[in-house]
């Protein structure tokens, strides 16, 4: 048919006085010139699949469309089931994703970066918690995060955009093994730096909550996908997230969106500050964000990791120069009110895991035989040597008690781990002490001196957590990373020091790779993993 004009793209008010538009964003030249009001453009419809409908399509193609042939009319049908999973209910994957770098119009971009963000959720956080099952007492906090609020968040600065979606298309992009979504992921990460760059530098954006979270999302990012190749990168952004939720002051997570950005970043500082004192450590910390809110356990056990850091800075500092190790006489004062420092947190600790038990209706944990997945850590030459290291698995009431033990062991094995390199140092002069410093007691060790027992105590609780959340990149096995380190430190140590810790040290190893599968990071951590970082000891100072 010819002479049949296509649609107007005109503006509103041009295609009201059925005039010719310049077709100029936001405002037409003719509007302007005429001194009218320019009344936009028409919006255009985008349908999205998602991966909730995908069922549905399956049986309506399978029910009422016909079956689709070749050019050649053949009768061959066209397999429409592998067509639908070469999408796996995502956006139309290049072309959609692509098109958010061009689009102008602000509420069309929402559009497209709530539906993202959306299958995101779906994807990794709703089937997780449904697998998870978890328990009443856990449920509510499981189910919420400072993630799963952005859907419903009211506003998104240009740096929460880019960073989000960084994270969610390159997640996506993974687990649909489309190659077009991780490499759209750097850009947006690249966007979402130059513009965290600028808030910082903005009066108006610096202290933001949108500005905290974009740090959050950069470092979550880091994480993921490491794209320089060095932990250097993830170093410098932690250590800028912390100095700005620093400078925010305690009393600036009082919403809900920022009181659960602040819970997500206690659990990153809690395991980054091994040679330096946290800010966290302070009073004010522990009170000001909780008001109005309820302290759970976890974060209880968080409290006293944070008083862990000064006592670690402090010994850091002390042993490791070359006349604190030479010398230790000269400071004797300051280990003696280290020891006893670490006497008083041992305590604290103590009676934490009595609260954990008295919370818990059941046992706090007990034995079953492994459903196998601790033998497939051990595969290949290490299984032919080694064998089942694990034969036992850690069974739990919900995911949350799990991690809470395994922080709690870890919080141990680093206590115990500082108490015994001390006391090595303070031994020869111990039958000086009642002469040099009248009054001076060293309590017995006993059963501290092996930290063992805590790092199998960690790997035989990694089968229930991963099982709760089987995804590689799953909170649950990110969760286990900091425990896993300081076990496989733990297992390091015994090696060395004649101990048969060579099966559980190798298991340890293997099953860190496993997980760096989908954390990336964990695959450019330089040096070995056994590597002293988080455990005192005497190369403490060369680490």
């Amino acid at each position: 048919m010819v002479g049949v004009p296509g649609r107007s793209k005109a503006c509103k008010t041009c295609k009201k006085r059925k005039i010719a538009c310049t077709l100029e964003r936001p405002k037409c030249k003719i509007c302007i010139k005429s001194n009218r009001e320019c009344l936009g453009y028409e919006q255009e419809r985008t349908f999205i699949l998602d991966q909730r409908t995908r069922k549905q399509l399956l049986q309506v193609e399978s029910k009422e469309v016909s079956p689709i042939t070749t050019p050649d009319k053949s009768d061959t049908p066209v397999d429409t089931t592998r067509a639908f999973d070469t999408i796996q209910g995502t956006i139309s994957t290049k072309n959609a994703y692509s098109s958010l770098w061009t689009i102008n119009c602000p509420s069309t971009r929402s559009v497209y970066r709530q539906q993202i963000i959306s299958e995101f959720i779906y994807t990794f956080t709703t089937n997780n918690l449904v697998q998870q099952t978890p328990s009443p007492k856990s449920r509510t906090e499981n189910s919420k995060s400072w993630f799963t609020l952005l859907p419903s968040h009211p506003e998104f600065t240009s740096a929460l955009e880019a960073s989000v979606l960084a994270i969610c298309t390159a997640k996506l992009g993974r687990v649909h093994k489309d190659p077009a979504l991780v490499h759209e992921s750097l850009k947006f990460y690249i966007q979402g730096l130059w513009e965290l760059q600028k808030a910082l530098y903005s009066p108006g954006l610096m202290y933001k909550e949108e500005t905290a979270a974009s740090c959050m999302a950069l470092v979550a990012y880091e994480v993921m996908e490491c794209p320089d190749h060095t932990v250097a990168a993830w170093i410098k952004h932690t250590q800028g997230c912390s100095k700005l939720f620093e400078l925010r002051g305690p009393k600036a997570y009082s919403s809900e969106f920022g009181h659960e950005l602040f819970l997500a970043f206690r659990q990153i500082e809690a395991t980054i500050s091994e040679k330096r004192k946290t800010f966290l450590s302070d009073p004010e910390w522990n009170i000001h964000p909780w008001k109005g809110y309820t302290k759970s356990l976890p974060h209880q056990l968080l409290d006293l990791q944070a008083e862990l850091t000064p006592i670690l800075a402090m010994g850091f500092d002390i042993l490791s120069t070359p006349s604190g190790i030479e010398n230790p006489l000269a400071f004797l004062p300051q280990l003696l009110s280290l020891v006893t420092e670490c006497w008083k947190l041992e305590t604290r600790l103590k009676a934490f895991y009595k609260r954990l038990e008295k919370s818990t209706p059941g046992p706090v944990y007990w034995s079953r035989l492994s459903n196998g997945f601790n033998a497939s850590i051990s595969v290949g030459d290490a299984g032919k040597r080694f064998g089942d290291v694990f034969p036992v698995a850690f069974q739990f009431e919900d995911s949350e008690t799990a991690r809470t033990c395994m922080m709690y062991w870890t919080s141990l094995a680093i206590l115990w781990s500082g108490m015994k390199y001390i006391y090595s140092i303070l031994s020869p002069a111990a039958s000086l002490l009642p002469l040099i410093a009248p009054g001076a007691y060293l309590p017995p060790l006993e059963h501290r001196t092996d930290t063992i027992p805590l790092a199998k105590n960690i790997c035989q609780s990694v089968e229930y957590v991963i099982s709760q959340s089987p995804e590689s990149g799953a909170s649950g096995a990110t969760s286990i990373v900091f425990p896993l380190k300081v076990a496989t430190e733990t297992f390091g140590d015994g090696a060395a020091a004649g101990e048969k810790c060579e099966r559980e040290l190798e298991w340890a190893k293997n099953l860190i790779a496993r997980i760096g599968k989908g954390l990336r990071l964990l695959n450019n951590v330089d040096g070995p993993l056994e590597r002293h970082a988080f455990i005192p000891s005497p190369d403490m100072g060369q680490v």
